[in-house]
């Protein structure tokens, strides 16, 4: 039978407590790397990883009434909240039924995403590679 002194006990348990706190941490920073493209949480990624696809981020913010604006464009209405960035910023679509999915023949469940960036401010994240 092995006998630990003291400081090897305390050792032992260093590593146990590193090993608790980083594991997750690491797998965290690993998720928003392959979701979001970036390690940071601060502002807005460069991309989202939603629905099986990518989404990469516009150029200029719009307000709200700027989405719904492009929504009824495209002969659609509504967002939902379809999660949050690393930074905690909402991310908003206007997502396809099963039945719209159907309709069009594809497996995309939106053509564009918004993070809401402020309270009047969204950064559009356009379909990356077509449907």
């Amino acid at each position: 039978m092995i006998s630990l002194s003291r400081t090897g006990w305390l050792l032992a348990l260093a590593g146990v407590l590193v090993t608790v706190v980083s594991v997750p941490l690491a797998a965290t920073a690993v998720h928003n790397r392959l979701t979001f493209g970036t390690f940071s949480t601060s502002g807005p990624p460069p991309r989202v990883g939603w629905c099986g696809r990518t989404y990469l981020a516009g150029t200029s913010v719009e307000s709200l009434a700027g989405v719904q604006a492009f929504l009824v464009e495209n002969g659609q209405h509504g967002r939902t909240r379809i999660g949050s960035t690393p930074s905690g910023f909402a991310i908003v679509a206007n997502v396809m039924t099963p039945a719209e999915r159907a309709a069009y023949h594809t497996n995309v469940c939106t053509m564009e995403v918004f993070v809401q960036t402020g309270p009047d401010r969204y950064l559009p994240y356009g379909l990356s590679g077509g449907p």
